[in-house]
């Protein structure tokens, strides 16, 4: 089972004014999670972008056993990314994709996509009758196009993963009375 954006159905309690519905969802979800029964190859993945959002008993071992941070790509996966999007597009003798990658740090794949396409739709909007994208479109499309993963959202994410990896080892241990 997979949840995409698992920070919309399982966000911390206590912070939503109102209603209460998220509560009652997440208190559902680890209801389900914890169940009586021993389910059989079932795997439950959860993904989101703002691990700081997540209530922390859903970090607990037992219910989300994993945390993987997917990093945002270096330079090659960059460039490979830049490759992909722009393999049928014709581009100009002057567009240096290497350059572009490295002038692109922080950018996910969805940004890099965004601005090829930016870049292919700029050099349209000068000219329908273009035959290549030039640098000067890739250019402008940067300065419209920005990274959505900064340094401090990298470090945040990392240090959810420490946590969660202390709490993990602490709940393991043998002076928590848990012997797996």
């Amino acid at each position: 089972i997979f949840f995409d954006e698992i920070d919309s159905l399982a966000a911390r309690r206590g912070l939503e004014v109102g209603t209460r519905v998220t509560e009652q969802v997440l208190n559902q979800l680890l209801a389900e999670m914890d169940g009586i029964e021993d389910l059989t190859n079932i795997i439950v993945i959860g993904a989101t972008n703002r691990p700081d959002m997540l209530d922390p008993a859903l970090l607990r071992p037992g219910r989300f056993d994993r945390i993987l941070l997917v990093n945002v790509s270096d330079k090659k996966g960059r460039l490979e990314i830049l490759k992909i999007h722009t393999k049928n597009m014709p581009l100009a003798k002057d567009v240096n994709l290497d350059k572009i990658a490295e002038e692109t740090d922080g950018y996910v794949g969805a940004d890099i996509e965004n601005l090829a396409r930016e870049a292919a739709m700029l050099a349209l909007r000068e000219n329908m009758e273009t035959k290549e994208v030039k640098k000067k479109y890739f250019d402008e499309a940067m300065k419209k196009v920005k990274a959505s993963v900064g340094k401090g959202d990298i470090e945040k994410y990392k240090k959810v993963e420490e946590n969660y990896l202390k709490s993990a080892k602490a709940a393991l241990s043998p002076q928590a009375g848990y012997l797996g």
